[in-house]
């Protein structure tokens, strides 16, 4: 029970950072809003940042319900290869991979990464007040004052879609807090550790060896 209620914390999380920039859409929709103001060329992941900085490890803490999840973010190339680590404890349950050009759903325990399509722009959501539509910065928008999250200074804002409202707060748009609140439910994601311009090896960014790639879903 406490895996799927965190499960749905996360699903929470990420459909918040999905619906507010009111952005449409393209090919690869299946991932976040934070892939949709790019251009999905491989051409153009080589010259855009992502991130303010190289490279980085943020550890975050998830919470709901009295529960805590702990997910660990990996990035490279300025976010264009990123790697997050679902933990059960300290099992890793699940990771989701962008190694630059393709995106893997992992179950370490099974031993097989699912193919999810192109990822030219990372997993993790970019925070960023100038990708919201300027009608939404208008209207369910607001700035809010800055927060300090795991030593850093940051920028915020608020969002309200419907029955959902969120705060995102984030330094060198590296997104390291938000809080969604439903009619049902608070969930907090908050980034306890950050490590800047960290040593990442290559093949944290690879699908692991002797994993099996299936292409459908799951």
């Amino acid at each position: 029970m406490r895996t799927i209620i965190l499960t749905l914390s996360i699903s929470i999380i990420s459909l918040s950072c999905g619906n507010k920039t009111n952005v449409s859409s393209d090919e690869e929709s299946k991932q976040s809003v934070s892939t949709n103001e790019i251009s999905s060329s491989p051409e153009s992941s080589s010259t855009i940042k992502k991130y303010g900085i190289k490279s980085g490890i943020v550890t975050y803490e998830i919470d709901m319900m009295d529960m805590t999840e702990k997910m660990i973010l990996y990035f490279d190339d300025y976010g264009m290869k990123e790697v997050e680590e679902e933990y059960d404890g300290e099992h890793i349950k699940k990771l989701t991979l962008c190694d630059g050009k393709d995106m893997y759903n992992i179950i370490p325990e099974d031993k097989a990464a699912y193919a999810s399509g192109s990822c030219y722009r990372g997993i993790a959501y970019r925070f960023d007040w100038n990708e919201i539509s300027e009608e939404d910065q208008n209207t369910r928008a607001k700035k809010i004052p800055n927060m300090t999250v795991a030593g850093k200074d940051c920028e915020a804002f608020s969002y309200d879609m419907d029955a959902t409202s969120t705060i995102y707060a984030g330094w060198n748009y590296i997104c390291l807090y938000q809080k969604t609140k439903t009619q049902s439910m608070e969930v907090v994601k908050k980034a306890i550790d950050i490590k800047e311009n960290a040593e990442i090896p290559a093949t944290k960014f690879q699908v692991p060896a002797g994993f099996e790639i299936k292409k459908s879903g799951f």
